[in-house]
Formats: C-alpha cells, structure tokens, sequence
C-alpha cells in the first residue's frame, strides 16, 4: 500500500508537465530558477566545512528553522493541496498505520521536501571530518527531513479538522488577524535589530541547539568537534521528537479515517456533559453569570478577538523602544493593558443578544450583575497588568518608577469598569450577533457606537487624569509624587470602581426591560 501511494504522488508530479505547453514550459523554467537557488544553498552549507566553530552555530539555527516553517507551511498554504488528504481514504479501508506511513513517504516526494533534501545534503559535507561524524550527519539528515514533512503533515490534519467547523474557520480568522497586526512591528524591529542580532547570535545558535526542533541538527555538530556523547545524547532526542511527531500523526491518520465526519461537518456539534464552567462556580447569583461570562469567553469567537488582542497590542511600545532607542513608551506597558482591559466592558451586555431575556425573566439583581460580568475580565486584568507593569519597568530600565506605575494602571483599569458599568446599560450599541463573524459589522448604529466608545475612552482619561498628572510629576523627579501616585491610584480606582457598580446596578434594576427591548430591536 505505501508503494500504491508512492506511485500516485510520482503520477501526481508527472502530470505537471501533462498540462497545457505554457504551464508545462512554466514549470520548467520554475523549477530550473528555484533549482538553481536550492544547489547554490547547499553549496553554501557545504563551505562551512571550512569553518565548524561557525557550522556549530548556522546549521542548528538553519535547521530549527527549517522545521518550523515546515511546521507553519499548511497554515499559510491551506486547502492547496488536498490530493493526498488522509479523509480521502476513508473509504479504501487501508490501516492507519501504512496510511500514514504511506502519506509521510509520498510528502518526500513533493518539490518543497526534494528541495530541502538537497539543502539538507550540504550538511553531509559540512560535518565528513571523520567517519562517526558523517554517519552521525547522515542519520540526522534524514530524521530531520522526515521530522519536518511529518510535522507538516500533522499540522495540515489539525487544520482540516478545524477548518471544518465554525468556530474553528473563526478561530483561524482570529489567528490570522494577529499575524496581520503583529506583522509591521515585526518587520520593523527586525529591520532595527540586526546589528544587535549579530552581537547575540552565539547565543541564539546555542540556545537554538538545545530546543526540540534544533536537537537533531546539533547532533553531528557535537560529534564533529569531538563531544560524541552529547551528540549522541541530542541525536537520541531528536529521534526521540520524530518518533513522537509520527504517534500524534498515526492518531490524527485514524481519526479521520474512521470518523470521516471530523473533516465533514458532521461532527461540528458536540454534546457537553454536566454543568461545565456553572459546576466550578459558587452556586449564587453572581456566580452564575460570572460562569455564564466565562462559558462565552471560552466558547464564542466574538469574545476571543478581544482576548487574544488585548495581551498583544501593548506589545506594539517595543517597537519605538528598540527601533528609535525610546525607552520611556514600554512604560506605558502597563497601564496600556489596564485602560484596554477596563475600556473592553463598556459594551458588555450587547454581546449576549436576546439571551439576556434570562436576567430579566429571572430578576436579577443589578449590583450581581454588574459585578459578576466583570469577574473573568478581572482575573485577565490581575494576571497582566502586573506583568506588563514589571516588564516595562525592567525594559525600560526605570525599577524606581514601578509604584507609580501600577497606581495609573490601577486607576485606569479602576476608572474603565466603573464606567463600562455603567455605560455598558445606559448606551448599548448594535456588535455582531452570537453564531456571526467576530468581524462583521452590524448595519447601523454607527453614530451610537462612536459617541458611547468616545465617552467611554474620554471619561476614562480624564477620571484618571489626577493619577496621571501626579506620575507625571514622578518622572519630572519629583520624587515626593512617588508613593502619592500609587496610594492615589489605588483609592480612586477602587472608589471609581465600587461607584459605577453601584450606580450601574440600579440603573440596571430601572432599565433592564428597555435595554432587552433594544437589544431585541437591533
């Protein structure tokens, strides 16, 4: 059987030349250029022969590259390629086993891993300084070839298997959308970084060698300098992560060829046994909806766009910070993460839809509501605000500076849920409903969503604005703001904070009704 599919990926490859006279002549000329590109990377592997202290560093580097853009290849180049996708078997009743065996063999055969095998060739020359070492380098060239084609082949089934539900094509878009954001910054500190990176790169070799995508590179590394039992220990390793690579893709193999449904659709709808997030929580009112809360954060996509950007987007003050060399933007690290966090809420009960009927119907407190819709938000704020507050502080080499730090965060994110409290049930606005696109944007309400994001954002501001000023004075050295700041942030945060719950709560009791008829209505 795994010559059947040998065949049928040679069969595949020829009928490239079987096409119409200009994409044969295309393909020609393609695989001639990119041809001659591969032999010249292979030669250039080769010469660092000459050079094994340098060998011992590029090549792991190269290789645990190597494998994780084989790793990232389906996720870019998705639905490509689908000619020899396990599910299409299903129906052949061949064992898993020679399936994937098969399917792994037929990969090699494809013009990207021949490419690679003939790169990866270069490092046979790289490492012949003695017999033990070019045996050693032949072994690992070919698991480390069979690591990266299985790998890619692992990676693909996940996302055919998520890509066949909903919420999987969502998360995915999700996914994509912060490739997309973090692509610029990116790009700019790597156009800004590489006379820095030239300085650490011994260490990033280094560091490279000992990860799991780097052990089986190092290992004829090792060896050619003499230190035969820690390349022998990283070889074992690495065979150690192909061998678990081809387990996870066996169970990937068999599931899709005995439960085709996982690719089709048909097996989108799960069913949930017990209580879920509403077991863990304490059986009151707050915390049923706190669960409830929870339940749409792990479960609807609407929910994981804010969550997956709000860590991120503090990330973006690295960028000056490196580029331009000003350190004082990752201070703002902190309290960026906090006036998001805060600022996040202000539209919260828009997103249940018509599901908020149930508070209704129940009678729900305001006061519990308000406090319980904020309690998964709160544990995010907990866990960042005081990491990025210490990061920034340790970037930017101003440790003295960390109390008035956490005091403006404290007092934004403090400032934010007090008024998303209570704007969240005084000017709701239309969002995408539940089952819709994160992405969409319903029709109307435009004028209502930047008049209630404005408030929100200015009210925000300028609630804060004491905090700010006294930090303000804290980098201006005068050191007696110091302390004030950071007490002064607490107090108003948590004073901000206990009002908008209470204010928001009994504006919740009066108006719950009108704001479940406007949610109806939009």
């Amino acid at each position: 059987m795994v010559a059947h599919l040998v065949r049928l990926k040679l069969t595949l490859l020829r009928n490239i030349f079987r096409r119409s006279r200009a994409q044969a002549i295309g393909a020609i000329l393609g695989i001639v250029y990119f041809g001659a590109l591969v032999v010249l990377a292979a030669i250039a592997v080769a010469t660092l022969r000459s050079t094994l202290p340098d060998a011992r560093l590029y090549v792991p580097l190269g290789g645990a590259l190597l494998v994780l853009a084989w790793g990232l290849l389906p996720l870019l180049t998705f639905g490509t390629d689908p000619t020899l996708d396990p599910a299409r078997f299903a129906t052949f009743a061949i064992p898993y086993r020679q399936l994937a065996a098969g399917l792994v063999l037929a990969g090699l055969l494809g013009l990207p891993a021949i490419a690679c095998a003939i790169v990866v060739a270069g490092t046979l020359v790289t490492w012949s300084v003695s017999v033990l070492a070019t045996v050693v380098a032949l072994v690992s060239a070919a698991a480390g070839l069979l690591t990266c084609v299985t790998l890619s082949r692992w990676v693909s089934a996940l996302a055919s298997t998520a890509m066949s539900s909903r919420r999987g094509r969502d998360v995915t878009a999700i996914l994509g959308l912060v490739l997309v954001v973090g692509l610029g910054p990116g790009l700019a500190l790597a156009g800004s970084t590489v006379e820095r990176f030239e300085s650490v790169m011994p260490t990033v070799g280094t560091v490279a060698g000992w990860t799991p995508v780097g052990w089986i590179w190092a290992a004829p590394a090792d060896v050619a300098v003499g230190q035969v039992g820690t390349g022998l220990l990283r070889l074992v390793l690495g065979l150690g992560v192909l061998a678990g690579l081809g387990l996870l893709w066996q169970r990937a193999v068999r599931r899709q060829v005995e439960d085709p449904n996982v690719v089709g659709g048909a097996g989108e709808s799960k069913g949930h046994h017990g209580l879920g997030l509403l077991g863990r929580f304490p059986d009151t009112e707050t915390g049923a909806i706190a669960a409830q809360i929870a339940t749409y954060w792990q479960r609807d996509p609407r929910y994981q766009v804010g969550l997956l950007m709000a860590p991120i987007t503090p990330l973006f003050l690295l960028v000056p910070s490196l580029a331009a060399g000003t350190d004082w933007t990752v201070l703002l690290m902190g309290p960026l993460i906090a006036f998001l966090i805060g600022w996040s809420e202000h539209n919260a009960v828009a997103f249940e839809s018509t599901a908020f009927w149930m508070h209704v119907a129940a009678g729900t407190r305001g006061r519990a509501d308000r406090i319980a819709r904020l309690v998964p938000s709160l544990v995010l704020a907990v866990v960042l605000v005081p990491v990025y507050s210490v990061v920034g502080a340790w970037i930017g080499g101003r440790f003295d500076l960390l109390p008035a730090i956490v005091g403006v965060s404290v007092a934004l994110a403090g400032v934010g849920y007090g008024l998303s409290c209570v704007m969240s049930v005084v000017m709701p606005y239309p969002v995408p409903k539940p089952g819709e696109s994160p992405f969409t944007t319903p029709p109307g309400g435009q004028g209502a969503r930047l008049l209630a994001q404005t408030i929100s954002s200015l009210g925000t501001a300028v609630l804060a604005s004491p905090v700010i000023l006294l930090a303000l004075l804290t980098w201006w050295e005068r050191d007696w703001a110091l302390w004030p700041t950071a007490l002064s942030g607490i107090l108003l945060g948590g004073g901000v904070f206990a009002l908008g719950v209470r204010v928001g709560g009994r504006i919740y009791d009066r108006r719950a009704p009108e704001v479940l008829a406007g949610l109806v209505r939009d």
